[in-house]
């Protein structure tokens, strides 16, 4: 079963997405910031991450680079309420498959996983 770890710093992000994600066959994993995550990623291979940009320690911009260096076939989804050309840019520079701006629909974000799995199947 494809598993997607998501990576956000509030609690209420991750039930609202499980419960979204849960149906369509996905298993998902949680990590409340880039460090947590890149260790998790590490330990326990993902198929997809959805990351918010917006977490300290580490910030989704610096986990998606950290992890296409420690797996450059990493499929890396980045989400956030703030949301700028300069960070699309940004994100899109460094390996990020998509980028979505909360608040999101749910067929958006379900399109977007598909697509992600699509492409990782294609690389594999």
């Amino acid at each position: 079963m494809p598993s997607v770890l998501i990576v956000d710093d509030l609690v209420s992000i991750h039930e609202m997405l499980d419960a979204v994600i849960q149906p369509t066959g996905l298993t998902t994993a949680f990590a409340t910031d880039g460090e947590k995550a890149l260790a998790r990623y590490k330990t326990d291979k993902f198929d997809l991450v959805l990351a918010d940009i917006d977490m300290k320690p580490m910030d989704g911009i610096m986990l998606l680079k950290q992890l296409k260096a420690y797996d450059p076939t990493a499929v890396v989804i980045i989400m956030t309420a703030y949301a700028s050309t300069e960070s699309a840019v940004q994100a899109l520079k460094f390996g990020a498959f998509d980028y979505l701006q909360k608040p999101f629909r749910v067929d958006e974000l379900i399109g977007t996983l598909r697509r992600g799995l699509e492409f990782r199947e294609f690389q594999a």
